[in-house]
């Protein structure tokens, strides 16, 4: 009976943590001003012409290559964006990451992206930043969505790598207490 309750326990884990990134691409179906124009604003504004695979090396590189493999239909690039516990909890599920790959591929949100901007950072350890960002979109929003304006994204370093380490969550003015403005575009 124990067995069998870790089970349902860890599979509706990956099924919630599996659908954090279509809710994520979700929340942002819209924009209202909140997102500058490259060289204005705290941060730089990417559109997806300037989406790129940016690597690992900072958060903010990571963040960057996730929502370039989301735009772009990608799912092995957004699949190594995650840390490895992400990864092994998408894997445990039945058909977890054949579904995870579908459903990148099936995004039309994702593929909508028309940019990106990061604008602060927020240092919690060493090995432990979130970032404050805003997703463009091209498509407007279906019926009953809004735009919920900006996200904070949890990453941690491993080796030399930042990956994504757990679900996105909602931006709450607080949150902006010893956090470091990103740099505007040059």
């Amino acid at each position: 009976m124990k067995n069998n309750l870790k089970i349902v326990i860890a599979i509706i884990g990956t099924v919630i943590f599996a659908a954090a990134f279509s809710f994520l691409i979700w929340k942002f179906t819209s924009h209202t001003g909140a997102v500058h124009p490259a060289g204005k604003g705290d941060g730089h504004y990417l559109d997806r012409k300037q989406l790129a695979f940016a690597g690992y090396a900072t958060p903010e590189a990571t963040l960057q290559s996730m929502f370039w493999a989301a735009s772009n239909g990608d799912g092995d690039q957004l699949f190594a964006c995650f840390s490895p516990e992400a990864q092994a909890a998408i894997g445990k599920e039945p058909n977890g990451r054949k579904n995870f790959d579908v459903g990148v591929k099936k995004s039309a949100q994702a593929q909508s992206i028309k940019g990106l901007q990061i604008t602060a950072r927020k240092v919690l350890a060493d090995a432990q930043v979130e970032l404050k960002f805003k997703l463009d979109f091209a498509s407007p929003p279906k019926s009953g969505e809004h735009d919920k304006g900006f996200a904070i994204c949890p990453f941690v370093k491993i080796g030399d790598e930042w990956k994504l380490r757990g679900k996105t969550k909602d931006y709450t003015p607080d949150w902006d207490n010893g956090s470091q403005p990103e740099p505007a575009a040059p």
